[in-house]
């Protein structure tokens, strides 16, 4: 359960953080005409704001994979919480890629959610 909010809240908070720079960035466009400084000001916030908005993301990633890394070692899928049997499958690109078969998550071996490699043979 918890790990399923953490998910959502890794892949969703990119998407919060550009509606509100995006909500700041009118404010501080209106500020231009009624208050020169605010703008300013709301700015230099701004640029400080992403050393806590990058702390955030490497937090709560590494929050993610921990948890993962957990229920994996226990025989439990973070995602669909059944107890699974996993598959462990030679991956390209990381060292080694856990599959779930309830749900089918792909997992890297350090507990990191993966997207399917897609088959170039396939599309042919």
């Amino acid at each position: 359960m918890i790990y399923r909010l953490l998910a959502k809240f890794n892949d969703d908070f990119g998407l919060f953080v550009f509606f509100l720079y995006l909500a700041a960035f009118v404010l501080a466009f209106l500020m231009v005409f009624i208050f020169p400084p605010g703008a300013l000001a709301l700015m230099l916030l701004g640029l400080i704001g992403f050393v806590g908005v990058w702390a955030v993301v490497v937090v709560m990633r590494s929050f993610e994979r921990l948890l993962a890394r957990k229920a994996i070692g226990v025989n439990r899928c973070p995602c669909c919480s059944k107890d699974s049997v996993f598959s462990l499958t030679p991956s390209v690109e990381w060292d080694s890629v856990v599959s779930c078969g309830g749900c089918g998550q792909l997992f890297e071996s350090g507990g990191r959610r993966v997207q399917p490699e897609e088959d170039p043979e396939a599309d042919d």
